[in-house]
């Protein structure tokens, strides 16, 4: 006999600029899109887990019977968990759910259509263990999900209208000897830059590799990034300089927060020189972000396998004695499947502690 436990979390969709799509066809069309190549499972670190023998656990969007997306990961073992252990695994699974869209559940959705799934805060959750058997992925899982995203993107496309600008009464025009000057119509209408298309860009997983099109979204926006703040920024990873060099010297504000709650200085964890010019602008190494996990840049180090950038956080000052939400510091957060596992977790070990 085997059981299926069924963790669910209600989840929106969302544009770069934070807005929440709110498209009953877009959902639709998202119902059954599938992270087909990672399982919570690959990071879950469960004493009870082998002798379970875990199958599943692939992050899925599903819609309930009142319409609301949610997000289902279901995992079949052989044998009933006891209370303690679902309590385990709704800790482990609602953590790395929190965490692990932003870090690429559903990026092929992003890449193609601008959007991102995430999870509705405060969390609603549910968590089932009947009989059963686990959805699992298939062969043609994949080939599903290309369908599904493609129909997005046409809707996308289809409601991604460039907004009219605003009309405006255009000041009639004094007298030549008048010392003030008229207000041209141009002038008049001219506005807040349109970070659309820019956002759309840098929320790309590869957007490190995209610089002459972000460069050129920049010079579109007039080389000016310092009207935009908190939560709009888009969710990614900085591993080039140019790039973050290019955006700063736009007026991107350094200590701006991103669309999930967390700093430049956790986007740039994996990369010692991306870093290093934030800590530059003053920076606290030590910041505890605003995201679900309440992290610290070196826990992000640590979750990403990144023993350099652990090592020139370290070096400036970073505390691995900080806890994040879940009681965890930046050793426990090291990725299970990271090559140089040992090394990172000796590395981030903290003074004084056994």
């Amino acid at each position: 006999m085997t059981y299926v436990i069924c963790y669910t979390v209600q989840a929106k969709v969302v544009d770069h600029d934070g807005t929440v799509v709110s498209s009953d066809r877009i959902t639709r069309q998202l119902e059954g899109l599938a992270c087909h190549d990672d399982s919570v499972l690959n990071y879950a670190e469960l004493p009870f887990d082998d002798e379970c023998s875990f199958q599943g656990g692939h992050p899925r969007l599903t819609i309930d019977s009142k319409g609301q997306l949610l997000i289902s990961v279901e995992v079949q073992s052989n044998r009933k968990l006891t209370r303690n252990e679902i309590n385990a695994l709704r800790e482990d699974f609602e953590a790395q759910i929190t965490d692990g869209i932003g870090a690429g559940c559903f990026d092929d959705l992003s890449a193609a259509t601008g959007l991102s799934i995430e999870v509705r805060v405060p969390l609603r959750t549910r968590f089932t263990q009947d009989e059963g058997q686990a959805w699992i992925v298939k062969p043609a899982t994949a080939r599903g999900n290309e369908k599904r995203i493609a129909a997005v993107a046409k809707l996308v496309d289809q409601m991604d209208v460039k907004p009219q600008a605003p009309r405006v009464r255009v000041a009639s025009v004094e007298p030549a000897n008048s010392v003030e000057p008229a207000v041209s119509e141009k002038a008049a209408t001219r506005g807040q830059p349109n970070f659309s298309k820019l956002f759309r860009l840098l929320a790309k997983p590869e957007r490190n590799s995209l610089f002459d099109q972000i460069k050129a979204e920049v010079e579109a926006c007039g080389n000016d990034l310092s009207s935009i703040g908190d939560g709009q920024y888009p969710y990614g990873n900085f591993g080039d300089p140019k790039l973050l060099r290019l955006l700063l010297n736009a007026g991107l504000p350094p200590n701006i927060l991103d669309e999930k709650g967390h700093s430049l200085l956790i986007q740039a964890a994996g990369s010692p020189k991306c870093m290093e010019m934030l800590l530059k602008l003053g920076l606290d190494v030590n910041r505890i972000c605003d995201d679900v996990y309440r992290s610290t840049a070196l826990h992000r180090a640590a979750h990403v396998g990144s023993e350099t950038g652990a090592k020139f956080l370290l070096a400036n000052g970073a505390d691995p004695s900080i806890k994040n939400e879940y009681g965890k510091i930046p050793q426990q957060c090291v990725n299970r499947l990271a090559p140089n596992r040992k090394a990172l977790e000796a590395l981030l070990q903290p003074p004084g502690s056994v």
